[in-house]
């Protein structure tokens, strides 16, 4: 800390010839000592602190019940202009079942772990939850700025999800970058199984191996989710990344 560096602190009784000058001259160091000593302890202990995921207690999986994974990555595109402090994905399960949401944050002293990072801008969380089998979607996305301000898709989509027991299912990589500050936002997704799969072995080496699952009808979320290998995804990617003249 740069402001530590700069203080002396006075130790030991203080000097007759001040006539206690210097221990109460002292006093209002040790308290700036301590105080810098607790940010310190906050900088430290405050980040990586927010686990990346939610979960509804009706969708999670009983104690020793049948269980199936959903695993992936939600973060900030390398390339990205703008990026807000929070971005998410939003899942529910069909049938008027519970909902769950995997999240990125990245605040200074709230932060989801930083399990990637790559290019000028990029990192991402590895998320990994635990789901009673059945039927889910994809359905929305959720950006948000520590000021309040948020955005979402109005109209839902739905990118289906048919989860078995047993299984890990990996839906891939989603980045999120915006073109201003305002959440005028968008997920740019792509698949990256040989990096996740080493990823979530090391954190998690109960879980089987991952499967990737295709994930359908996109289309209907665009262009707040783009597929990076889709041909309208390319102008996307002009823009959010501050390169359209």
């Amino acid at each position: 800390m740069p402001l530590a560096s700069h203080l002396v602190f006075i130790n030991g009784p203080a000097s007759p010839v001040l006539g206690g000058a210097a221990l109460h001259a002292s006093v209002p160091m040790l308290l700036l000592r301590n105080l810098c000593c607790a940010l310190l302890f906050l900088n430290l202990s405050g980040c990586y602190s927010l686990s990346p995921i939610d979960i509804d207690k009706s969708i999670r999986p009983a104690k020793d019940g049948a269980t199936s994974y959903l695993v992936g990555v939600v973060g900030v595109w390398p390339d990205a202009k703008y990026s807000l402090h929070e971005q998410s994905l939003l899942l529910r399960q069909k049938g008027g079942g519970g909902s769950a949401s995997a999240r990125l944050r990245n605040n200074v002293h709230l932060r989801t772990p930083r399990d990637i990072r790559d290019g000028r801008r990029g990192i991402g969380t590895l998320f990994v939850m635990p789901l009673k089998p059945g039927q889910y979607e994809l359905y929305n996305v959720l950006f948000k700025r520590s000021e309040g301000t948020t955005a979402w898709r109005r109209e839902d989509f739905s990118i289906p999800l048919q989860l078995e027991p047993g299984k890990a299912y990996y839906i891939g990589d989603f980045r999120a970058a915006c073109i201003d500050y305002d959440g005028h936002c968008s997920f740019i997704h792509s698949y990256n199984l040989k990096r996740d799969q080493a990823l979530t072995t090391g954190k998690h080496p109960e879980l089987p191996p991952l499967q990737q699952l295709e994930l359908k009808h996109m289309e209907g979320a665009y262009p707040i989710m783009l597929d990076s290998e889709a041909e309208n995804a390319a102008v996307y990617k002009t823009i959010l990344s501050g390169q359209a003249k």
